[in-house]
């Protein structure tokens, strides 16, 4: 496992802490070591692996690799070390209904991948005579962080599960859940009884999140949506919390469907994002609008632009091309060749093109979008040509995607600099 650079963590401030104590060699490697962790859990259990979830099982991996880490540097107590960030999952997982057996065994996943990883890494690195004293004392430590972090899991998912269980938002979540699922469990008329929303208008779906490690004031999250669906027509909504950092809402309307082309809100508070779906009728409107809405989101996690709000009717080709990334990173690289460089220069060319493409090749309309010279523009436009390798008219709309597949998440599906 190569270590990697700390601007890569999760958790900026204690990978900070670690480079300023050991240096950015050993940050970096273990942050490298937090995400192999969390990679190998959610490979494990799929459960873990869906939208904020993962982000926790991210952030609970680094931290619990840094604190280790720290701790073996100080010979200090690594309980002190690890927490409270690889603690702050179960909320977000007793909300989507997943069970304690899961979060359990994502510990016996991570303590057999760093156990694997940092015996190698000492049996590599360390002079015989001190290898087996060594060996011993990071296993030691490694078991007492299990037994730690099995008791702390168990004991914090049981509070988070009974303030669940006691409230209304529970029954919501279960109703709102079997919609979306489509297994029909639940009647519409009841649905629209337990959840006082009529399930039989337009709706308008939106999702908001923080990617902040510490969850928002819940009421920052609920107001965003409500402002969103209010400036799109929305006179009825549906506002539902699911765990501290994230909002699923709908809006409907009666006499025509709602437009989030309409909606021009008040940016909502720093770090929090807004995903909007596609106007749909009834029960499939809903819970498509909904699945639509999370598509923006997902690649609203990947963008590098830091957009606030994600438009699904803005976003549908990207989301379309990259569900499967692996495929769509491969697609970026032999469409765009050189073009898909990391540099700045490299990115600047990229966008000029997307933007010359946007404009029917015009190099006067591209030159006055981006306030430049009509001579600045055909320089740039050659410039990409070469980088790629072929010109802008060959292939052109497998260019034009490729090129609107890197400007929009970026480092997801361009080739990794040499640096990462």
């Amino acid at each position: 496992m190569a270590a990697q650079s700390v601007a890569s963590a999760v958790l900026a401030a204690r990978a900070d802490e670690l480079t300023a104590l050991l240096g950015p060699g050993p940050a970096g490697w273990a942050v490298e070591l937090g995400a192999t962790m969390a990679t190998h859990i959610t490979a494990a259990i799929p459960e873990l692996a869906v939208d904020v979830i993962a982000t926790e099982v991210r952030k609970g991996c680094e931290a619990a690799a840094i604190g280790t880490l720290t701790a073996l540097a100080q010979d200090a107590d690594v309980t002190a070390m690890v927490t409270p960030e690889v603690l702050s999952g179960p909320m977000e997982v007793v909300a989507r209904g997943i069970g304690i057996e899961h979060m359990l065994r994502s510990i016996q996943v991570a303590h057999a991948t760093a156990t694997e990883v940092i015996l190698d890494a000492a049996d590599r690195v360390l002079p015989e005579s001190q290898r087996f004293a060594e060996m011993r004392r990071v296993s030691e430590l490694l078991f007492g962080v299990v037994g730690f972090l099995t008791e702390r899991m168990a004991a914090e998912y049981t509070r988070a599960h009974q303030a669940w269980l006691t409230s209304s938002a529970a029954l919501r979540m279960e109703i709102v859940e079997d919609i979306l699922s489509g297994d029909g469990g639940a009647s519409p008329d009841r649905a629209t009884r337990v959840l006082g929303y009529d399930l039989s208008r337009w709706h308008l779906a939106v999702i908001v999140w923080t990617d902040d490690a510490a969850p928002h004031d819940p009421v920052h999250l609920t107001s965003a949506a409500a402002d969103v669906l209010a400036a799109a027509g929305c006179v009825s909504t549906l506002l539902l919390p699911v765990g501290g950092h994230r909002v699923w809402a709908w809006g409907s309307r009666t006499a025509r469907p709602p437009s989030p082309a309409d909606a021009m809100p008040t940016p909502p508070p720093p770090g929090v994002r807004v995903a909007t779906g596609l106007p749909g009728i009834g029960v499939d409107g809903f819970r498509r609008s909904h699945q639509q809405a999370g598509d923006a989101a997902h690649i609203g996690s990947m963008s590098t632009r830091g957009e606030w709000l994600l438009r699904y009717d803005e976003l549908d080709i990207v989301a379309m091309l990259s569900a499967d990334l692996q495929a769509a990173s491969e697609f970026v690289v032999r469409e765009l060749g050189e073009l898909a460089g990391h540099q700045e220069s490299v990115a600047v060319m990229r966008h000029t093109l997307r933007c010359y493409l946007d404009r029917d090749r015009s190099l006067a309309r591209t030159a006055e979008h981006l306030h430049v010279a009509r001579n600045t523009v055909a320089y740039r436009v050659q410039r990409a040509e070469q980088l790629r390798g072929r010109p802008a008219t060959e292939r052109r709309l497998q260019l034009h995607a490729a090129l609107t597949l890197a400007e929009e998440i970026g480092t997801a599906v361009l080739p990794r600099s040499p640096s990462g």
